[in-house]
């Protein structure tokens, strides 16, 4: 009950949105796409990032194949293009004099004698290595030889000597050289001294990572929350840490913290719902969307995937099917949105169904999709769609869609639409050798061949059926026992009033009535259709309320 209200405020809560009602079409299945008509800037920004991460995936899938883009220490990989390999120096043996350093050091600079500029600096720093102006000059000369390892070195020292500038570039640098251990060396016993920026824990965090020791990150952000008091990006990285540890409740725990004390978001809240998804506590996890579902927009796409995922687990069908409206509508929808969006409007929307189902079919030319296009085109009775379906199954049909009785039963329904009743036979024939049980095709072959008037073939296939046919096929039996004038067998076959149709049931009395009379039972017709009369009699009362 709860879930239900939940639907109906969603669903009264989407007819409210302006956007929304502004570029829904009424046959929105005709229109994929057209939220985004109305905001192309976030369209381009989603197509966007979606080629960026492709990219992103490409180069690292070739670089994991090649080795090359690894770190330049590695086993035969190929060196990055600002590596240098570090120079060997030979210290000046003369003594220090400031003076004369200072001379040589401007000189070399202005003869662009590099080497010698960075071998006096060396030196200088050896002999006095409290000297901060000889650093920062060995740091510039080294830094435009490439020699960021002695870059590092330098920045390390000014860092731990109070330098918080040289800090935070000696941090960026090792993270970019790939040295976790100076990071935590620098960061970690400030984390326990004093609050950090969240730059400074996302580098902390990262080190602890490229070493393997996620446990010691944790360790870091329980002591800091512990003693600094709770902080909301703290509480988000010890969720994402904790789930890569494998605690799930712990995870949850932290994300539910800080939804609790900061308030939540779309984001916060896809989090939140797998993690409770994973526990199978789907009905928390799609409470936990719903309390955001207000400030989700168009463009979390997530969002409304996670939201459908969780509507249909529910069996909360209203509000899966606006939520797969919307993904449809933005052109964001994957193939297993739009299996579920098929679903959700076959029996109501078939139209809306066949169309959904050719979307997938073109777009990821699975099996599933073109049998429900199948299926839909001919329930619709959209014959040119159906040929056009039929006809893009290739000779070699590479897919094997012609394994399947499902092709053949569409087949035959084109066929019979077109009066091709010799392909119609066909088809239904091959639909029935590769499932000998398909009453539908069992069914739609009886009544083609009374239609067609092939006697001859009808009765060959009667042959078995018409003693105890299946309730499926009764009606088709029937009828095709009176085409072949064997009224008395078709008087007798079991039939069951209860399940015809009201409007139907006068009609198919008088029908048993003419049949009796054929066989010379003419009072038993006539009870028959006093009966069809009182059964009509009894509607028409039906009709006017009982006023007769």
């Amino acid at each position: 009950m709860k879930i239900r209200a939940l639907a109906i405020s969603f669903v009264l809560a989407w007819c409210a949105l302006p956007a929304l009602a502004a570029s829904m079409p009424s046959d929105w299945w005709k229109a994929p796409g057209s939220l985004a008509s109305d905001d192309a800037e976030w369209r381009a920004k989603y197509l966007q990032q979606k080629e960026v991460a492709n990219a992103f995936a490409a180069d690292l899938q070739a670089s994991q194949k090649s080795g090359k883009g690894m770190s330049y220490l590695d086993q035969g990989g190929v060196s990055p293009s600002w590596y240098r390999p570090p120079l060997e120096v030979q210290p000046y043996p003369a003594k220090y004099s400031q003076k004369l350093y200072d001379l040589a050091y401007s000189a070399f600079l202005q003869s662009h004698e590099l080497d010698e500029a960075y071998r006096l600096a060396f030196t200088a720093v050896q002999k006095r290595p409290d000297d901060r102006l000889w650093r920062q000059r060995l740091i510039e000369v080294a830094g435009w030889l490439g020699q960021r390892e002695e870059v590092l070195r330098q920045l390390h020292w000014l860092a731990e000597h109070g330098d918080a500038t040289a800090q935070a570039k000696a941090i960026s640098l090792a993270l970019t050289l790939e040295r976790p251990d100076i990071v935590i060396s620098m960061l970690a016993p400030a984390a326990h001294s004093r609050p950090l920026s969240d730059a400074e824990w996302k580098s902390l965090i990262y080190a602890y990572g490229q070493l393997g020791e996620p446990d010691r990150a944790l360790k870091a952000l329980d002591y800091a929350l512990q003693r600094f008091g709770p902080r909301r990006y703290l509480l988000n990285q010890k969720a994402y840490l904790s789930y890569q540890m494998g605690d799930i409740e712990a995870s949850l725990h932290a994300l539910q913290r800080s939804a609790g004390q900061y308030g939540s978001d779309p984001s916060i809240a896809i989090e939140e719902a797998r993690l409770l998804s994973m526990q199978g506590n789907y009905r928390l996890a799609f409470a936990a969307l719903e309390r955001v579902r207000a400030q989700a927009t168009l463009e979390e796409v997530p969002f409304w995937q996670l939201y459908a995922v969780l509507a249909w687990e529910l069996h909360d069908h209203d509000a899966a099917l606006q939520a797969e409206k919307t993904l449809y509508l933005l052109g964001a929808a994957n193939q297993y949105d739009l299996q579920r969006l098929v679903r959700l409007t076959g029996e109501k929307e078939p139209e809306a169904a066949l169309s959904v189902a050719m979307l997938g079919w073109r777009k990821y030319h699975l099996p599933i999709f073109y049998f429900e296009g199948l299926y839909y085109a001919a329930a619709a009775k959209h014959w040119e769609t159906l040929g056009q379906l039929l006809q893009e199954v290739a000779k070699s049909d590479p897919d094997g869609l012609r394994n399947f009785p499902a092709y053949w039963l569409a087949l035959g329904q084109w066929a019979n639409a077109r009066l091709d009743y010799h392909l119609a036979g066909y088809a239904y024939a091959e639909a029935l050798r590769r499932n000998p049980d398909d009453t539908v095709a069992e069914n739609n072959l009886l009544w083609m061949l009374i239609d067609s008037g092939q006697l001859r073939l009808l009765r060959a296939v009667l042959v078995g059926n018409t003693a105890q046919p299946e309730s499926a096929l009764r009606d088709a039996v029937r009828n095709a026992l009176e085409r072949l004038n064997l009224n008395r067998q078709a008087l007798y076959l079991p039939r069951d009033l209860a399940k015809v149709a009201p409007s139907a049931r006068a009609p198919r009395l008088l029908n048993e009535a003419s049949l009796w009379d054929s066989t010379g039972q003419t009072g038993l017709a006539w009870s028959l259709r006093r009966q069809a009369a009182w059964q009509s009699a009894q509607e028409l009362r039906d009709m006017d309320g009982g006023d007769r």
